[in-house]
């Protein structure tokens, strides 16, 4: 009834009330990236949680990927679960032929331990239980990727030497994030890109302050949140 009113509204001033047909945008219909999405999600078993955020990520993570100097270092990624976007990075380097290492960090036993900067101020959410979600048998991933199995940081040190153009952080919580940070930002080479998966999730507060507090330390690198709650880093020449 209210819509009838107001489209009898509109006519007697002169407008007519059009339906607007639904927008896409490329990712959607960019096959080159929605067949390897499909393909990751069948391989790890998680195509009944797809969402179009998450779609959203990965187009952002796949596009990034495009754009990376591999001559100048290894590529990272800390917190897989199971492996989802390791398996797009990882068959990506793999079709291009990339002489590069991918190196691979997660516990496989999902969260660390839960601190209060980690839980926005209405969280009832039972804290084992969320600890426990991000937990997958490091067998399940094995059988695509290799790895480091281990609480972040305790075997980046195994990495030490080595340079990275490509690094994907995503640990949910301040610790990791912040260990993850401070370790790779000087291992990254000048052009190299780093990004944050969980930058602007509300449920994990933490990881938004760890990320700021160590970029107000490197503040000539350019740096952008994005919409799909992730934040990029790319890292001056100077």
């Amino acid at each position: 009834m209210i819509k009838n009113m107001i489209k009898e509204l509109a006519n007697k001033l002169g407008y007519e009330i059009r339906k607007r047909d639904n927008v896409e945008t490329f990712f959607q219909i960019d096959p080159s990236f929605n067949d390897l999405y499909k393909e990751a999600q069948i391989k790890t078993q998680m195509e009944s949680t797809d969402n179009l955020l998450r779609r959203q990520r990965h187009y952002v993570l796949n596009y990034l990927l495009r754009n990376v100097d591999f001559k100048s270092g290894d590529v990272c990624e800390a917190g897989c679960w199971r492996g989802l976007s390791a398996y797009q990075i990882a068959t990506y380097i793999k079709s291009q032929d990339i002489d590069v290492v991918f190196h691979i960090f997660d516990s496989f036993e999902g969260l660390s331990e839960i601190e209060s900067i980690d839980r926005y101020e209405h969280d009832k959410r039972n804290v084992e239980s969320i600890k426990k979600q991000f937990a997958c048998p490091s067998e399940k991933v094995q059988e695509n990727l290799k790895y480091y199995k281990g609480w972040i940081p305790e075997r980046f040190q195994e990495v030490k030497d080595k340079i990275f153009s490509f690094v994907h952080i995503d640990v949910d919580l301040y610790q990791p994030i912040l260990h993850s940070f401070e370790f790779f930002y000087p291992r990254l080479s000048p052009g190299g890109i780093m990004v944050f998966d969980d930058y602007g999730c509300v449920q994990f507060p933490g990881a938004k302050k760890a990320i700021d507090e160590c970029i107000s330390k490197y503040n000539r690198s350019f740096f952008l949140p994005l919409p799909s709650g992730q934040a990029v880093l790319i890292k001056d020449w100077r």
